[in-house]
């Protein structure tokens, strides 16, 4: 009698597992601490650019996640030290991963940075986007945030009027130039009369 008892409370024992495993499952969450909308020059080396925190439902932080950071595969891109545009690291005691390098390409424009986290099974990703500037860009605005209303969107504002205006310019430089020189002039002369007979 005892084990047919004991046999009864193993089957469902085995079959509440799965619903208390799922109960346990942590859901993941990735929160972008540092380069979130960051300004870099194209062709320069960053050291320790992003800075991301892995937590869970209750908003604890997960230690020893597996955390993957992938950048473009072409266009406005970069490389991690290894050479690749994969970095993976792991979360320390704090939830945090940071990536301590990446070298730009030299191509301008917005880099759209992917992260994908892994802890037991469990998956979570974010993106967020930096975005590479001309390397003539000024000093001071290395790592600045473009935001509307902000100095150097303003900054950038001017900038995109002056191309603008430069460019209407030469365009129309460029027609007056086009004018053929070969064509012949009038000339109009003094007048000449001519005195006769009828």
């Amino acid at each position: 009698m005892t084990s047919a008892a004991g046999h009864r409370r193993r089957t469902w024992a085995l079959a509440l597992l799965p619903a208390l495993m799922a109960a346990q499952t942590a859901v993941l969450e990735v929160r972008v601490l540092e380069g979130e909308g960051t300004v870099q020059r194209a062709g320069e080396r960053v050291r320790k650019p992003w800075t991301v925190q892995v937590v869970d439902e209750t908003g604890q932080p997960v230690p020893d996640a597996t955390v993957t950071f992938r950048l473009p595969a072409q266009g406005p891109t970069g490389a991690f030290p290894n050479g690749l545009q994969t970095e993976v690291t792991r979360t320390g005691p704090d939830g945090r991963a940071t990536v301590r390098e990446v070298r730009w390409n030299r191509i301008p424009g917005p880099v759209r940075v992917r992260v994908i986290v892994v802890k037991n099974g469990e998956r979570a990703g974010a993106v967020f986007e930096q975005q590479l500037v001309a390397s003539s860009m000024p000093e001071g605005t290395r790592g600045a945030v473009l935001r509307p209303g902000s100095r150097w969107w303003k900054v950038g504002a001017v900038a995109a009027g002056a191309t603008a205006a430069g460019l209407a310019a030469m365009w129309l430089a460029r027609d007056a130039r086009a004018t053929p020189s070969n064509v012949p002039q009038v000339r109009i002369g003094p007048p000449v009369i001519a005195v006769g007979r009828p």
